[in-house]
């Protein structure tokens, strides 16, 4: 094989990669995906039938693509670490005086707000509640 047919072989490969674009042409900047956290609340008279079927629920969901159970005294340890200081608030709230919850991290292609109408009517949630939208994690 000769140079010059070497050399017409790796440009026609080039440019069938892409490689052969212009250099002065900027490639164009493509958002970083955004995603979403939910918070969904439990009743404080929530049953444990009920936080299981929460629960079983956000498995069986899609657009899920993480969750995380928050437990009173965990809810009572953030709450605490967030007001440390206010001293006399956080004196006078106890684990029994938080709900449970669940925090739900949406896949970045979801629809957010069909997740939160689904969500409102399970039993044993109080509160269904969309943060905002959250840059993705390093």
């Amino acid at each position: 094989m000769g140079p010059r047919l070497v050399a017409l072989l790796l440009a026609a490969a080039l440019a069938v990669a892409g490689c052969g674009a212009p250099v002065n042409q900027a490639p164009v900047p493509r958002p970083a995906p955004r995603t979403v956290t939910v918070r969904l609340e439990l009743a404080m008279d929530a049953t444990g039938a009920q936080r299981a079927g929460v629960e079983s629920w956000l498995r069986g969901r899609p657009e899920v693509a993480a969750f995380v159970f928050e437990s009173r005294e965990q809810a009572l340890a953030r709450f605490r670490e967030a007001y440390r200081d206010s001293g006399e608030l956080v004196g006078s709230i106890s684990a029994a005086d938080l709900p449970e919850s669940f925090t739900v991290t949406l896949a970045a292609d979801a629809d957010a707000d069909g997740f939160v109408a689904a969500a409102q009517p399970l039993e044993g949630l109080d509160h269904v509640v969309r943060d905002q939208d959250e840059p993705p994690p390093d």
